[in-house]
């Protein structure tokens, strides 16, 4: 079964609502990458992501239901973080994924260039034998700020009647808190769609969260194509979500 989104041409706003936007890439864990610093990953990567952290957090083992284990704790794999000069996009490389995450999207052809990059040098150093998981996923928040609304209702308006419904209605007058989660089938990968609602330092916000994956043995040879047809349907969805008149609002850029 496929999605049934209208599909629509691409228009790029300059004032984008996008929180965030991350690929992640879970492959069959590579303990090269948990044994040895990846030195040569880096000198591929340092001109775009100069930037470098490690992390290193801890699992915690909980007793099971019976309550014959007692908790214990067990580091978790390291992981490398690598930042552009500016802090807004990195890249995460792991045991089990590498991941590429921009908090300052401009247009979708740098954020592919970027996980092109990103991609070709863990194939050609570590060499995963095929992805678990692959993922792509646009976080859309919207605000009085970056939508200039002047009022919650305002901002409620710009969306179709089906993602406020539970919003907007007679049985109360004010909503503190709503998220939801709807998840359909594209033939063989999966949308998540996440809805909510809520307020920031006393300011309301809604957000749009498309998580569009796969799942399974997944060969790693084509997977700029395919995170061009990942994005596709995401922004079909996006469209779908708000009213075409709410564009406007994000300043469309004439003549790209």
């Amino acid at each position: 079964m496929a999605l049934i989104f209208p599909q629509k041409q691409e228009i790029q706003l300059k004032k984008a609502p996008l929180h965030e936007v991350v690929c992640q890439v879970k492959y069959p864990p590579i303990l090269r990458i948990a044994n040895e610093l990846p030195i040569e990953f880096q000198d591929a990567i340092r001109t775009r992501f100069p930037g470098l952290e490690i992390e290193r957090g801890v699992l915690v083992k909980l007793p099971s239901i019976n309550g014959a284990d007692i908790p214990h704790f067990e580091p978790s794999p390291k992981i490398f973080r690598f930042s552009t000069s500016d802090g807004k996009a990195s890249v995460a490389l792991t045991t089990d994924f590498f991941a590429l995450s921009t908090k300052g999207y401009s247009h979708w052809s740098d954020f592919l260039s970027d996980l092109s990059l990103v991609e070709k040098t863990v194939r050609d150093i570590f060499q995963p034998a095929y992805g678990i998981r692959i993922g792509l996923r646009f976080i859309n928040k919207f605000t009085k700020e970056n939508t200039d609304c002047k009022t919650t209702q305002e901002l409620l308006t710009l969306f179709r009647n089906e993602l406020i419904c539970l919003i907007q209605t007679d049985a109360w007058e004010e909503l503190d808190e709503m998220f939801s989660q709807l998840i359909v089938r594209d033939n063989h990968s999966k949308l998540a769609i996440r809805r909510g609602f809520g307020t920031e330092q006393k300011e309301p916000f809604f957000l749009l969260d498309f998580d569009y994956f796969e799942e399974g043995q997944i060969g790693l040879d084509n997977l700029v194509p395919r995170m061009e047809r990942y994005h596709s349907c995401i922004y079909d969805a996006f469209r779908w979500c708000i009213k075409d008149e709410s564009l406007a609002r994000f300043q469309p850029v004439t003549g790209v």
